[in-house]
């Protein structure tokens, strides 16, 4: 017996589908919990996801600010200036598709390309270019992973994080 969870069809549950998806709907098309991750960086959107009937919320690039993370320093400082609109889907790291902040190898291959080799192998290909540059305080060929609530990060321990978030969630749901 294992654990069945979804996240609906095609898509995640996040505050940019919480626009347009405001009665819960998706999560009714299911029958098993629906775990909402991305796009949800603090308490409102935790918040949200709940009201739409989520039974969990799954946070990703909150926890990169946090010092348990093994988050290179270039990649912090490009985090710090994190804006939504400076990320892409990308394949050119691991050979799949994962968010990133722009970087000059996403822009110049394509975020999206055929070039790169399959998954494991494409992290081999900028690994010379990477070595050079990050040390020199430049990430632009390794992956600077960030959702898209990347704006919501804030640097705290992981369970202080964690802590500040069910509060401020709890704060928030207690008031409707």
């Amino acid at each position: 017996m294992g654990v069945r969870t979804a996240t609906p069809p095609g898509r995640r549950l996040h505050p940019g589908h919480l626009r347009h998806q405001r009665d819960g709907s998706r999560v009714d098309a299911v029958r098993v919990p629906v775990i909402a991750a991305g796009g949800i960086g603090d308490a409102r959107g935790i918040a949200a996801a709940f009201a739409l009937g989520a039974a969990a919320v799954q946070l990703g690039t909150a926890y990169l600010f946090t010092p348990e993370a093994t988050t290179a320093a270039v990649h912090r400082a490009a985090l710090r200036e994190a804006r939504d609109e400076a990320t892409a889907i990308t394949n050119v790291f691991t050979g799949r598709p994962a968010r990133g902040l722009l970087n000059r190898l996403m822009r110049e291959v394509g975020p999206l390309s055929e070039l790169p080799p399959a998954f494991p192998l494409a992290a081999n290909a900028p690994a010379a270019l990477r070595a050079k540059a990050e040390p020199a305080g430049s990430g632009d060929f390794q992956p600077l992973w960030c959702g898209q609530a990347g704006a919501f990060g804030r640097e705290l321990p992981a369970g202080e994080l964690t802590r500040r978030l069910a509060e401020e969630t709890l704060a928030r749901l207690a008031r409707r």
